[in-house]
């Protein structure tokens, strides 16, 4: 594959705060990478840099191996898909997907065939003559979506284009724009703080702490083989100690009285603060001095109990890092 887009040593300060620390990544034409992180670890910054709301303090950024650091938002073939879908009130959902087109210069007729054509592929052709307020919010989004796709963009950024929606409407509409990004053969970066959406959205998945990428990889390898504790506390799922990462299905809770005595054991003190169902069974989220981690247990457990989280030490993962050209984590 061709490399589409190439970040080099970018930075990123407001005031005197890092937001990007020495950024480097790139992403293969028809790739779609996610980025997953906590809330304030530069997500947003990194999608406002790239489509040019932002300038760098530091560090170039590639498109087709062309630098677009100096070019203006709209001379990059770059679109930002919002959280919000920010249509015009006034404008009907067929004005809306036409307005880029329109700016563009793009003949009337050839550019309402265009958006009639998205608007089938996001199944609101018959809601072409409708105006936003009378769309939910699930049709908004794809409103915005067929706004975006239908510039044909070399980059697609999606900034938590899901977060408004409730989590059934969420799950499937993911699973529609992936499809579709694959079918208009759009390469694009989407950043959530969401773990289940970053790992299914993702060809690849990068894990972002404090400005920086600590881990890039296949969503698989990043979540079952955290490189940190950090990685191993945003996308893992299971126990992160600063010795190793102990999986979901490894992990079990017990009363504090039932402990063992064999060595060979790990052992972390926690409390049950719910009870909730995972894939038809019934977990329970543990809290401990550093968070909480869903854990199943052979005991029927009640909120308030004091438990023991344990595992075999022999089902410990320790971190290990690997570099790629870049020095990234992969």
């Amino acid at each position: 594959m061709n490399q589409l887009l190439q970040c080099r040593n970018i930075y990123k300060k407001f005031s005197n705060t890092s937001i990007l620390q020495n950024l480097s990544f790139h992403l293969e034409e028809g790739e779609h990478f996610t980025v997953v992180g906590p809330s304030g670890c530069g997500k947003s910054t990194l999608l406002r840099c790239l489509a040019g709301l932002e300038s760098l303090d530091e560090g170039d950024i590639y498109l087709r191996e062309k630098s677009i650091v100096r070019l203006r938002p709209e001379n990059r073939s770059v679109v930002l898909m919002f959280q919000d879908s920010l249509l015009f009130p006034h404008l009907t959902v067929l004005e809306n997907v036409t307005y880029g087109l329109k700016r563009k210069k793009v003949s009337k007729t050839e550019r309402v065939r265009q958006a009639e054509r998205m608007l089938k592929k996001v199944k609101l052709f018959k809601w072409k003559d409708a105006f936003p307020h009378e769309l939910s919010g699930g049709q908004k989004q794809r409103v915005s979506l067929a706004r975006a796709l239908v510039l044909k963009p070399d980059l697609l950024l999606l900034d938590e284009p899901f977060s408004s929606l409730d989590a059934t409407l969420r799950e499937s509409l993911r699973g529609e724009v992936k499809d579709l990004l694959r079918e208009e053969g759009i390469t694009s970066l989407f950043i959530t703080h969401d773990r289940d959406e970053a790992i299914e959205m993702g060809d690849r998945l990068a894990v972002m702490f404090e400005g920086r990428f600590i881990q890039i990889g296949h969503p698989y390898d990043v979540v079952t083989n955290p490189s940190s504790m950090e990685s191993a506390k945003i996308i893992g799922e299971g126990l992160a100690l600063e010795e190793g990462f102990i999986p979901i299905s490894k992990l079990k809770a017990i009363p504090v009285q039932d402990k063992p005595s064999i060595q060979d054991f790990t052992f972390v003190s926690g409390k049950v603060s719910a009870i909730t169902v995972k894939n038809n069974i019934e977990c329970y989220r543990i809290s401990w001095e550093l968070g909480s981690v869903l854990a199943m247990s052979d005991n029927r457990l009640v909120v308030g109990q004091e438990v023991l989280l344990s595992a075999k030490r022999e089902e410990m993962k320790k971190y290990s890092t690997q570099k790629d050209q870049w020095g990234l984590a992969q």
